[in-house]
C-alpha cells in the first residue's frame, strides 16, 4: 500500500471519527433537575456521580427553596416553559396542586401499586391521586421522640420501644424535676399532628361521608396536651411558645428539655457536635399512639416527577430510578434514608449519624426506623388543616372549650365536604 494510500485512508478515518464525535455529542441528552434540597446537602454530589457514570444523559442539579416563594417560582417556572425536567415535591399539598394543574406527568404506565408496595411501602399512597401516582417518592423521612437517655437511667427507667398517648404523659410526669421547666416539647408548628394520630385508622372522613373530627381519640388526644400544659406543666403552653419563639430542638440538644418529638429532619443539628456540643446518648422511640390503633409510620417523602413538557421522559424515568436506589446515599449524612428496599437502608443509617455515632443508642434508631405495625398518618385537604390549626390554638389559648372546639372543626369539615 502507498504512502498516499495510508494516507488518504488516514485522513477518512479521521474525519470518520470527527463525524462519530460529533454525533454523539449532539446525542447527549441534558435534564433539568430540580428540588428543594441544598446542593451541599448531597443532590450535588449525587448527580456528579450519575453524569461520571451515565456522558449520553447528563444532569443540572437546581435548587429552589421549599417555602411558599419558593414552590411558587418553580410552578410558574413549569408554566412558562422554563427548563425543569425533573421536579421533586416535598409538600403532598404542593403536588396536588401540580397535578390538577397538568404540570406533571402521569406515571401509570411505570409504576403501578404492587410495585410501589412492595419496594416503598404503603407510604407511597400519599401521593397518589385519583387512582395515579405521578411521582417515585424517594425519602424515609423518619418521625420519632428524641429522648435523653441520661436522664432516664437516672431515673432508674428503660428507654420505651413504644409510648401511648397516655404513657406518654405519665413519663413526662416522672421526668418532672426543678431540673427542666418542660419535660416534653414539639414544634409549635407541628401540634395538629395529635389529630391525625387520632384518625389513623379510621381517616378523617366516615363511611358516612361525614367528618370523623367528633372521634374519642380526637378529645383524648387534645385533652391529653391541654392537661400536660396546664395542670401538668410538663409542656410548653402554645401561646407562650410561640409568643417567645422558643425553640424546643435547641433546649434538647442543650440538656434543658429530655423529651423532643421531632424527626429525621433535627439529626444534622444533633450531629454537629461543635456548634451543639452536648455530653448525653440521645435513644428514640416511635411518635406516641391511640391504644388499641396504630402506630404512626414514618413519612415517605421527596417525591419525583417527570415534568409534563419534560422531552426525554425516558432518559428522565432512567435517572429517577437510580436516584430512588443509589443517588439517595450522597443525601444520607445530610438525614435522608432512601425509602426504596432495593436501597442499603442499614448502610444509610449508619450514615445519617456518622462522625457522632458513638452519642446515639442506635439499637432504639435502628427498632424505631424498621418499626413494624405502623400506618401512615392520614393528611387533610390545606384548608381543613388551616382551619384545625384555628381552632386547637384557640382551645389551647383557653379561649373556647374542648366540645366548641370539636363541634366548630367537625361543622366546618362537613362543610367543605358538602361542596366538594
Amino acid at each position: 500500500m502507498s504512502r498516499r494510500t495510508v494516507f488518504l485512508a488516514s485522513v477518512a478515518l479521521l474525519a470518520l471519527l470527527t463525524c462519530a464525535a460529533a454525533v454523539s455529542a449532539e446525542e447527549v441528552i441534558r435534564l433539568q433537575f430540580w428540588s428543594g434540597v441544598p446542593a451541599e446537602n448531597g443532590p450535588l454530589e449525587a448527580v456528579e456521580r450519575w453524569n461520571a457514570l451515565n456522558p449520553h444523559i447528563q444532569v443540572t442539579y437546581n435548587r429552589y427553596v421549599n417555602n411558599d416563594e419558593g414552590n411558587l417560582r418553580v410552578n410558574i417556572a413549569m408554566q412558562t416553559g422554563e427548563a425543569v425536567d425533573i421536579l421533586m415535591s416535598h409538600s403532598a399539598n404542593d403536588y396536588e396542586q401540580r397535578v390538577r394543574s397538568g404540570l406533571l406527568l402521569d406515571l401509570s404506565d411505570r409504576l403501578d401499586e404492587d410495585y410501589l408496595f412492595e419496594k416503598i411501602g404503603s407510604g407511597a399512597l400519599r401521593w397518589k391521586i385519583d387512582g395515579a401516582y405521578y411521582a417515585l417518592p424517594t425519602n424515609i423521612n423518619a418521625i420519632f421522640v428524641m429522648i435523653n437517655e441520661d436522664v432516664l437511667t437516672a431515673k432508674g427507667l428503660e428507654v420505651p420501644e413504644k409510648l401511648t398517648v397516655e404513657e406518654l404523659r405519665e413519663l413526662a410526669l416522672a421526668l418532672k424535676s426543678p431540673e427542666f421547666e418542660y419535660t416534653f416539647a414539639l414544634d409549635a408548628g407541628n401540634i395538629h399532628g395529635i389529630i391525625q394520630h387520632a384518625l389513623i385508622d379510621v381517616g378523617f372522613v366516615g363511611e358516612d361521608g361525614k367528618s370523623n373530627l367528633d372521634h374519642p381519640n380526637v378529645r383524648l388526644g387534645l385533652e391529653t396536651f391541654y392537661k400536660m400544659m396546664y395542670e401538668d406543666k410538663t409542656m410548653p403552653i402554645l401561646a407562650v411558645q410561640k409568643a417567645t419563639n422558643m425553640a424546643p430542638e435547641q433546649m434538647f440538644l442543650k440538656g434543658e428539655l429530655p423529651l423532643y418529638q421531632a424527626g429525621a429532619w433535627r439529626l444534622r443539628m444533633s450531629n454537629d457536635l461543635a456548634q451543639y456540643p452536648r455530653d448525653f446518648t440521645i435513644a428514640f422511640c416511635p411518635y406516641p399512639y391511640f391504644e388499641g390503633y396504630s402506630i404512626p409510620g414514618h413519612h415517605i417523602e421527596d417525591a419525583m416527577s417527570i415534568t409534563a413538557h419534560c422531552k426525554y421522559p425516558d432518559a428522565a424515568w432512567e435517572f429517577i430510578q437510580w436516584w430512588a436506589v443509589e443517588g439517595m446515599m450522597a443525601l444520607a449524612p445530610g438525614g435522608r434514608v432512601p425509602a426504596h428496599t432495593d436501597a442499603p437502608q442499614a448502610e444509610a443509617r449508619k450514615l445519617i449519624v456518622s462522625g457522632a455515632e458513638d452519642t446515639y443508642n442506635l439499637e432504639s434508631l435502628d427498632r424505631t426506623y424498621e418499626m413494624e405495625n405502623t400506618k401512615l398518618i392520614p393528611v387533610p385537604p390545606y384548608q381543613v388543616l388551616d382551619y384545625i390549626n384555628q381552632e386547637i390554638e384557640k382551645y389551647f389559648l383557653g379561649e373556647q372549650s374542648l366540645d366548641d372546639t370539636i363541634a366548630n372543626m367537625v361543622k366546618f369539615h362537613n362543610e367543605f365536604l358538602e361542596r366538594q
